[in-house]
């Protein structure tokens, strides 16, 4: 297990502490005996407290025959309204078409708009929970974990479409004021400003995510199936029957939807791991930071650089120039910094040497004395 970029159970450490604060804190507020028992009795039992629950990482599996059967449950899920497409819907038929539409694979209101609403909609939490681990990295130096704000406001957009489909009426309108329909019901126009821009993001999700091999390839089928459901609408594949084709567009578009749940949920179990340290730190990675950092630092080197040439022509830097350029003059070594000589305590009366110093009252007092004793003697 490589302890790269501080991967170790410090961060568990630091989470933990945290939530051990709060709800120490909390209980410790309980242990208070109120003054007012009617107003500070606690509503809820120590039970409550944050400790107790699970936090929303949590919630991401960890198994892999988890995710497995969440993949499981979306191709059983798949079938059965197929299942039920292919065999109620002739029988209801008789009845009225009103009590046809739940099961219809194209109806606003059936069983597979809903359930393809509800699908899309875990999938935008779950890329949003990975935005909110993800931009605590700190070798993503391009900041390319925003795709995935853009992934879930993305996979949002398409939950409301898929009970709402208003994407219908702007492409008519849009082919009504312009007189081109193009293609069938009118696709190109929400080919051309939907699915463009849902591609792009999508693509480079998929590169963001490709260091998980389980994510990676959920997400690549989750592509291919989109591909086909949008061909067979078009009409592009070999001829079928009407009937036939739709189940195939809402089947494929349906299995479309659940292994992209997949794909996120998968990068999202590996974003926890890898930001807990549980992850080993492969050498192209360890490769990819050092470079990373490496061009940083040299970024920086060159700006300062370039400051410093900038600020070489400035008038402060002639005048520093110009008194480093001073010659400087060595003081004696029996002298102060400010050119005095030192004060002796004593004085030699045989030789009269006084020091050449501003003398003191005391010292002019001693020097009369001593002047006086000489013209006596």
């Amino acid at each position: 297990m490589s302890s790269f970029l501080g991967r170790n159970s410090r961060r568990r450490r630091v989470l933990s502490e945290e939530a051990l604060s709060a709800s120490s804190a909390h209980l410790a507020w309980r242990a208070v005996t109120p003054d007012d028992p009617v107003e500070e009795t606690p509503r809820y039992s120590d039970a409550a407290g944050v400790e107790h629950h699970p936090q929303v990482t949590d919630f991401f599996p960890r198994r892999y025959r988890t995710i497995g059967m969440l993949g499981v449950i979306g191709l059983g899920t798949t079938a059965v309204v197929e299942a039920l497409h292919y065999f109620v819907t002739p029988l209801s038929a008789s009845y009225g078409y009103e009590t046809a539409a739940a099961f219809d694979l194209t109806g606003v209101g059936g069983i597979a708009a809903w359930l393809s609403g509800v699908v899309l909609a875990l999938s935008s939490v779950t890329c949003l929970l990975i935005y909110t681990l993800r931009r605590h990295r700190i070798d993503d130096f391009q900041g390319r974990y925003r795709i995935w704000m853009a992934a879930a406001i993305g996979c949002a957009i398409l939950s409301v479409e898929s009970v709402a489909p208003v994407h219908r009426m702007l492409s008519a309108a849009a082919a009504y004021h312009t007189g081109w329909t193009g293609l069938r019901s009118h696709a190109a126009w929400w080919l051309g400003l939907a699915v463009l821009p849902l591609a792009w993001i999508g693509l480079r999700a998929w590169l963001d995510a490709r260091e998980s091999r389980l994510s990676a390839v959920s997400l690549g089928v989750a592509f291919t199936c989109y591909g086909v459901a949008t061909a067979s609408f078009l009409g592009l594949g070999a001829e079928v029957a009407p009937p036939s084709e739709v189940m195939i567009t809402a089947g494929a578009a349906l299995v479309g939807h659940w292994m992209l749940l997949v794909g996120v949920v998968s990068y999202g179990r590996f974003v926890v791991l890898d930001a807990q340290g549980l992850i080993p730190v492969s050498r192209g990675r360890q490769t990819d930071f050092k470079s990373g950092k490496v061009a940083k630092d040299r970024e920086v080197k060159d700006v300062a650089s370039h400051s410093d040439a900038a600020t070489s022509n400035s008038p402060l830097h002639a005048f520093r120039e110009s008194r480093s350029s001073v010659p400087k003059v060595d003081s004696k070594s029996t002298q102060w910094v400010d050119g005095t000589e030192p004060v002796s305590e004593g004085y030699d009366e045989e030789d009269g040497n006084y020091n050449s110093r501003k003398l003191n009252k005391a010292d002019r007092k001693k020097l009369r004395k001593l002047k006086a004793r000489d013209r006596a003697a």
